[in-house]
């Protein structure tokens, strides 16, 4: 008669192994190559169309450098470790001499600052004049941080205050400055505007260790735009 296994038998009957599935060794190593891949962060590339110096841009720098004359209106906005504020200014500019009106800049009244490469003024209503040869050391004295107005006059059309080695840049899609690195001072540039003299910037925001600031340019006015092109500068710019 047959009988069946005890409990204790079956117990102790071996177990036939299971074996992992096995694979050629080439195959197990490109397997795991490609698990390691999959696990690795991914790594941005570089676009070297906007670190490289576009063949268009000595051109378009060389016609921005060109442009001594202007009238711009817009806004200037900033803001430090303490505090922050807004103006409204018109800058007029012809050769080395500019004067800059700042609408109620910073809960100080309307400012004028002008001069030329020798000298600058600082005109308030019911104040003497300050006058020094540096319009950021009177920024400074009026503000308590220094605006860097010289290298703003190359900044405003998009090109670099100093040489080409002193600075370094990026480009956008149409070869016009994207970023600059240049004087302590990271620059982003942009809303680039058409007219006749070339794309001219929109917006500027500038970063310092101590200072960012944003500058909105709204109204570029040239020499012969117009016929009544050379009136008094406004001092209220159109809000």
């Amino acid at each position: 008669m047959f009988k069946l296994p005890t409990l204790k038998q079956a117990m102790l009957k071996p177990i036939a192994p299971n074996y992992w599935p096995t694979f050629p060794a080439l195959g197990f190593t490109t397997l795991f190559a490609l698990l390691l891949s999959a696990c690795a962060p991914l790594q941005k590339q570089p676009d070297p169309a906007i670190q490289l110096t576009p063949p268009s841009w000595p051109a378009h720098q060389s016609a921005m450098q060109a442009i001594d004359s202007w009238q711009l209106q817009g806004k200037l906005a900033y803001r430090n470790d303490k505090t922050s504020g807004s103006a409204w200014f018109d800058w007029t500019q012809h050769g080395d001499n500019f004067t800059i009106y700042l609408s109620g800049p910073f809960g100080v009244g309307t400012v004028q600052i002008s001069g030329n490469a020798q000298a600058i003024t600082l005109s308030q209503p019911g104040e003497a004049d300050i006058s020094s040869h540096s319009s950021s050391a009177l920024t400074q004295r009026l503000f308590g941080w220094q605006l860097p107005v010289e290298p703003m006059r190359a900044w405003v059309r998009g090109i670099p205050a100093g040489s080409t080695a002193g600075s370094i840049k990026t480009f956008n899609q149409k070869g016009l400055l994207d970023t600059l690195l240049e004087d302590g001072w990271q620059l982003n540039i942009s809303r680039y505007q058409g007219g006749p003299r070339g794309p001219l910037p929109g917006k500027i925001k500038g970063h310092s260790d101590k200072l960012s600031f944003t500058l909105l340019l709204k109204d570029w006015r040239f020499a012969d735009d117009s016929p009544d092109s050379n009136t008094t500068p406004r001092h209220s710019p159109d809000r």
